[in-house]
């Protein structure tokens, strides 16, 4: 049996499971291979992987995968970031795993992995990309699993993944979002985020239902959406 074979028989989830030796993108193959929700498509090697915002993400020697959901709602960035954030840390009890807003999962400062959810062809999809056995080379500001002393295999941890999307599926707004601010990494402390073209610096005061951060500046407090923000590197 090949590695492919393996990963498709191992895998699963209430719908059909995918699994490509390569694919330039997962939510694009999982829009190519005609997904529908409760499916899960996944590929062993990904070549031009997508992060937010039209960054890159280096899949070399971690997971990378869609889960396809029938719609999105304003509170799902918020459910899957806490969900997969509290799955990794049962699953990494020496480490605190945190969130840094919007789609970051952080240990020790550094990224573990990254959630991309978009709404294509009628269909919500839910992509996360996780470091599993090495972090990207040319990032320094990476971790993966098995420095946090994670004791699976890439299978193990792409399960992890499917069963956290989906019970972020099912968690409560309220849930979500203490979930959330107890992992939060940027609540109380003084961040400089680039929105809409602007940069804004302040002290991070909330996150609120929706995924949007409130920020502290010297002249007002600043209402910025997830999907126009990026917090810059210090």
């Amino acid at each position: 049996m090949n590695e492919r074979d393996a990963w498709e028989k191992q895998l699963e989830c209430d719908g059909r499971v995918l699994v490509f030796e390569e694919a330039t993108s997962t939510q694009d193959a999982a829009i190519a291979g005609g997904l529908i929700g409760g499916d899960v498509c996944t590929a062993i090697r990904q070549t031009a992987g997508r992060g937010r915002r039209g960054n890159t993400w280096d899949a070399t020697g971690g997971v990378a995968l869609t889960v396809v959901l029938d719609a999105s709602t304003p509170m799902l960035p918020i459910a899957v970031g806490a969900a997969l954030a509290a799955s990794l840390n049962n699953a990494l009890p020496r480490v605190q795993v945190g969130i840094k807003w919007p789609n970051d999962i952080i240990v020790e400062g550094r990224k573990l992995a990254g959630i991309l959810i978009e709404e294509r062809g009628g269909r919500c999809l839910v992509g996360v990309g996780l470091n599993v056995l090495e972090p990207p080379v040319t990032d320094q500001k990476t971790i993966c699993l098995i420095e946090c002393g994670f004791s699976g295999d890439r299978v193990k941890a792409a399960q992890l993944v499917i069963n956290s999307v989906f019970t972020a599926v099912s968690m409560s707004e309220r849930k979500a979002i203490e979930t959330w601010k107890n992992r939060d990494t940027l609540i109380g402390t003084t961040q400089t985020i680039s929105s809409k073209g602007q940069k804004h610096t302040g002290l991070v005061i909330d996150i609120v239902p929706g995924n949007h951060l409130l920020l502290q500046t010297k002249q007002e407090i600043v209402t910025l959406e997830a999907d126009q923000s990026t917090v810059c590197m210090p």
